[in-house]
This record gives C-alpha cells, sequence and structure tokens, in this order.
C-alpha cells in the first residue's frame, strides 16, 4: 500500500479549504457582477462628460465597464455603450467610439473589427458589437468579448476631453471673436481647458 499526501497535508490547507475569501486574502474581490444580462437595468442617465476614469462607472454599465476602462487608457473615448436587459432581445451589446480621434493606426483596428457610421455632426463613430447567446446571455460572456476587442487597439495620444476657446463658443452657437465667454465659461461645465490643441 502507497500512502499519498496532497499539497494541503504536507503545507496546511489551502485559503480555499479554510474557507477564505478574497478580502480575508488580502485581495479585492471584483465588481459584484449580474450572471445574466436580463438582470442588468440600463443607466437611463447616460450623457456625462467624462473628466476622470471613475466617471466611466456612472454611464457605463457593468458588462462593458472594464472593456470602457481599457479604452480611457489608450486614450480612446467612448461615446456611447450598452449591454443590459434590452440588449438581449436586440442580440448584440455596443460600443461606440469617435471614430474621429482615433489614431491612423486604430482607425484600421477598427474598420476590420467594426463599423464605421457618420452621425449628426457630420463625425464618425466606430460601433463594436458583441454578440449575445440569447439561449444563455450572461454578462461574463459578453464583458469578456468586449475585454478581447478592447485590447487589440494600442494606446494613442489624446485627442479628446479638452477644448480650445474658438471650438467651445463655436459647439455652442456663440461667435468665435466674442471676448464675453472666455474659458471659464465652459470649465464652470465640466469642460477641460487646452489653449494649445
Amino acid at each position: 500500500m502507497v500512502n499519498t499526501i496532497s499539497m494541503s497535508d504536507e503545507f496546511g490547507p489551502t485559503d480555499d479549504e479554510r474557507g477564505l475569501s478574497p478580502q480575508d486574502r488580502g485581495l479585492d474581490a471584483p465588481e459584484e457582477m449580474p450572471i445574466q444580462l436580463t438582470e442588468v437595468e440600463p443607466i437611463k442617465n447616460s450623457f456625462k462628460h467624462i473628466l476622470k476614469k471613475e466617471d466611466l462607472k456612472e454611464v457605463v454599465e457593468p458588462p462593458l465597464l472594464t472593456a470602457c476602462e481599457i479604452l480611457y487608457d489608450k486614450n480612446i473615448e467612448t461615446k456611447s455603450s450598452s449591454a443590459n436587459k434590452d440588449n438581449v432581445e436586440q442580440g448584440f451589446a455596443y460600443i461606440y467610439i469617435d471614430y474621429d480621434t482615433l489614431s491612423p493606426a486604430n482607425q484600421e483596428i477598427g474598420k476590420q473589427i467594426g463599423e464605421v457610421e457618420k452621425r449628426k455632426d457630420g463625425g464618425s463613430n466606430l460601433k463594436l458589437k458583441m454578440p449575445i447567446d440569447q439561449s444563455r446571455p450572461t454578462a461574463a460572456d459578453v464583458q469578456k468579448q468586449a475585454e478581447e476587442i478592447a485590447n487589440k487597439f494600442g494606446k494613442q495620444p489624446l485627442k479628446w476631453g479638452f477644448f480650445t476657446i474658438t471650438k467651445a463658443r463655436e459647439e455652442h452657437g456663440i461667435e468665435p471673436d466674442d471676448e464675453s465667454y472666455g474659458p471659464e465659461s465652459f470649465t464652470a461645465i465640466g469642460l477641460s481647458y487646452n489653449p494649445d490643441n
């Protein structure tokens, strides 16, 4: 008869055998994610100027949050996203990114994996779609697909998230040379000013 010793017998019980949670082990537990996409409620008030990465949590639903954070870290602007119970019937979740502010290399990647669509303002968005298995619509599947797509893009120079005074005046219907509206008029509503771009 041969006696075998398991690793846990030789070195003591593992954390799992002792019932330690990730927090007890000194690890941060991931945010709780709903198992079924049908459990994810849509974010109704989803317009917000994103001034820092933490702001994404207020406008991006949990299955797409990590992908949008990856894009943010690569200086890629997310214009819109949706991964909630309403997307199950559509058959896909999506992320729209600003195609016009992508670097030439990222525009090429984008054309291979998404659809370029014109916006009403004359600019273009890139639509990235994550198919949803309607028989088993899990949030984790959508999250994994979105992260894989986001990781295909490279880091690029920042080309969004700030304004020049001329552009801010133009976008708000103010004459370009109207000095009564200076940078402070627009920073007060949450825009970031960059006089050089």
